[in-house]
């Protein structure tokens, strides 16, 4: 039931990406601007966190980023909300919310693609997250990070069977 829960959840993120992008004109990679030295807080290879005053280069509507803020931190309370009822110890709920958030993660990569063909590959750029300040990396960060995560949920909930 956790998969599937996180499968749905993954083709509703998508969908309102689909629908963000639709409505600011954004027809390939997300991100046509390069942030200039002063908007960014961290730089690391295949990974960079912007400055909070970035977010409106991304979506310029102050009051579409804020609720998309929301959106996201929802999401994450909805992942945790998933974890603390299917597992039964601090270490399953943990397990259950990083196995949810893996799949989440995953199966909205391939919903966008699904529906509009993006990402092109898994070096296209992506916005993956706004909280605190938009974190930017190609989609191979998020995805390789995920697998792991299911990977080490998987381990957590062998080794609990005890």
């Amino acid at each position: 039931m956790v998969t599937i829960f996180a499968i749905a959840m993954a083709y509703m993120e998508s969908a309102t990406v689909v629908y963000l992008r639709t409505i600011f004109h954004i027809t390939g990679d997300l991100l046509t601007f390069s942030p200039n030295p002063h908007s960014v807080w961290l730089s690391l290879p295949y990974f960079t966190l912007l400055k909070t005053d970035a977010l409106l280069k991304v979506l310029p509507q102050p009051r579409i980023a804020a609720t998309e803020v929301a959106r996201e931190a929802a999401t994450i309370v909805m992942l945790l909300c998933l974890g603390w009822l299917a597992g039964h110890s601090v270490k399953t709920r943990a397990a259950y919310f990083i196995y949810a958030f893996g799949v989440w993660d995953i199966a909205y990569y391939g919903f966008l693609y699904a529906l509009i063909g993006w990402p092109t590959s898994l070096k296209s750029l992506d916005v993956l997250f706004l909280i605190p300040s938009p974190w930017v990396a190609p989609a191979l960060v998020p995805t390789a990070i995920s697998a792991g995560m299911i990977a080490v949920a998987a381990l957590l909930l062998w080794t609990d069977r005890g």
